[in-house]
């Protein structure tokens, strides 16, 4: 087994804590690490509430037919501390051993405080409702599709590189340029020599499926640690009400 688990995630999907609960119990980590940073976990915490009670209130000034709308849904789920590292640091506590934010922060420290007025506005929010309804269950089921694919075969399909065009901004190849010192410097620092079976996996990082994405021409995260061989998983959604993962 690698001694470096990297663990895509769909990120707000409603099943994915407990399937990742029990990937993170399979590879019995040494240590975790989040794409979050610190300033977003403290920011959302302290903001979680305000959010969610402002949202509930400017739903109810809705007409009623709109109330319901998959797209506020997201929303919701959207202000909400992020499943990945709410799972993850519950199993740090139950298991003693490090759970790390490692994220930058930068684009936190810009979006977050935006939030209250961007995101819960009447306006956005008819501006969500204008839009056609949608089955979120489908929506999930489709985004791990779209993983799956883009995941085993870059060139599966011509607009792959169309939808990943993102990739090539500036601010996200930083990021992934950080996110991957930061995983190093745990390495090097020892920070794996927790007195853990070697049979187990020394450090599992979980983040977006997107940053496991290689042999495009924009290199990612994972692309960047080739070199210490990580395992890509692909937090997959329940099958018969068991959770599961895909290797990649």
């Amino acid at each position: 087994m690698s001694d470096l688990v990297l663990v895509g995630t769909v990120h707000l999907d409603p099943e994915g804590r407990k399937s990742l609960y029990k990937t993170i119990e399979r590879f019995s980590p040494g240590v975790l690490t989040i794409e979050i940073s610190s300033f977003s976990v403290r920011y959302r915490l302290s903001n979680q509430d305000g959010w969610l009670h402002r949202l509930k209130d400017l739903t109810c000034r809705l007409p009623e037919e709109r109330r319901s709308h998959a797209g506020l849904k997201l929303l919701n789920l959207q202000l909400r501390l992020p499943f990945e590292w709410d799972t993850a640091y519950r199993y740090s506590k139950i298991h003693n051993i490090p759970c790390l934010s490692i994220d930058s922060g930068d684009l936190a420290r810009k979006e977050l405080p935006l939030w209250k007025n961007r995101l819960l506005s009447m306006e956005n929010l008819i501006k969500i409702t204008d839009g056609p309804d949608f089955d979120l269950d489908d929506h999930f089921k489709n985004c791990y599709s779209q993983a799956k694919i883009l995941l085993k075969d870059p060139y599966d399909s011509a607009k792959s590189l169309s939808c990943l065009s993102h990739l090539s901004d500036r601010s996200w190849i930083e990021r992934e340029k950080t996110l991957e010192n930061r995983i190093r410097r745990i390495h090097k620092n020892g920070l794996l020599n927790t007195g853990y079976s070697k049979t187990k996996t020394d450090h599992v990082h979980i983040c977006g499926w997107m940053h496991l994405l290689t042999g495009y021409k924009w290199r990612t995260m994972a692309d960047l640690l080739s070199d210490l061989t990580p395992v890509r998983v692909l937090l997959n959604r329940t099958k018969n009400g068991e959770p599961d993962h895909l290797m990649v």
